[in-house]
């Protein structure tokens, strides 16, 4: 089976801000082997062309995960380790990949490379986002809403509380947990979109009652479960539910 024919396709550009997302893509390849492709987007311009090229070829039968950073109108690319930070023209000139940063990488000029596939969009505001893809054909779109995952998005959400490292830490650990967990099984029993967006639904569910009964200790469990709570929320379901997530 060569890679355009793996029926998983799994896009993550490369960000330190997201890497901790690398455990969701580790347990679907670990699980699903041979029938997984993972496009590591590189902070280079060939890379994302390579990357929708490859979008492109995926089989209509396939299923596309996307796990990244993105708004209402865009999916971000891939961004340099050193993006952001002060430096000469000449240093920026002799290590490209370090400072660069990709912030289109997938708008209304090229999403029509969603036509015809099957998209769970892990990203901010990919609820929005997948109502574009609709209109270019694409056939079942699963997005978010805000998905904070830092610790200045925290603070600007909850400027009353003391936020604080942990809080962050936890978010992403259920924010791993919930999706890999989620998708394995709707992957590993043939879920239609539908049947992966309830299960989503009551894993979080499961997760809020489980912090707010058992895990009394953690000061901010309030913040955190009215977190999970708005993205459960605010997952949408758009196109052909019924559709299996692998024909």
């Amino acid at each position: 089976m060569t890679m355009s024919e793996r029926p998983i396709l799994i896009i993550h550009p490369n960000d330190n801000t997201t890497f901790f997302l690398e455990k969701i893509k580790k347990k679907i390849v670990k699980k699903f082997n041979g029938d997984v492709h993972h496009f590591n987007v590189h902070p280079n311009d060939n890379s994302h062309e390579m990357c929708l090229e490859r979008i492109q070829k995926h089989s209509e039968d396939g299923f596309i995960i996307f796990l990244g950073h993105g708004r209402t109108d865009k999916l971000y690319g891939a961004v340099g380790k050193k993006y952001g930070v002060f430096a000469s023209d000449e240093l920026m000139l002799d290590n490209p990949s370090d400072y660069y940063c990709k912030e289109i990488f997938i708008d209304k000029t090229n999403i029509a490379v969603f036509s015809n596939k099957k998209v769970f969009c892990l990203a901010c505001n990919s609820n929005e986002f997948g109502k574009l893809a609709l209109e270019k054909g694409a056939k079942s779109f699963l997005g978010f809403g805000d998905i904070p995952s830092s610790y200045e998005e925290f603070l600007k959400d909850h400027k009353a509380y003391n936020i604080s490292l942990k809080l962050v830490y936890k978010m992403r650990y259920e924010l791993n947990y919930i999706i890999k967990t989620g998708l394995e099984y709707a992957i590993n029993n043939s879920y239609t979109f539908e049947q992966l967006h309830n299960l989503l639904q009551l894993i979080i569910n499961q997760r809020i009652a489980t912090i707010l009964i058992e895990e009394k200790s953690l000061k901010f469990r309030y913040i955190l479960t009215d977190v999970l709570y708005t993205l459960k929320k605010d997952m949408v379901l758009l196109g052909d539910k019924n559709l299996k997530l692998l024909s």
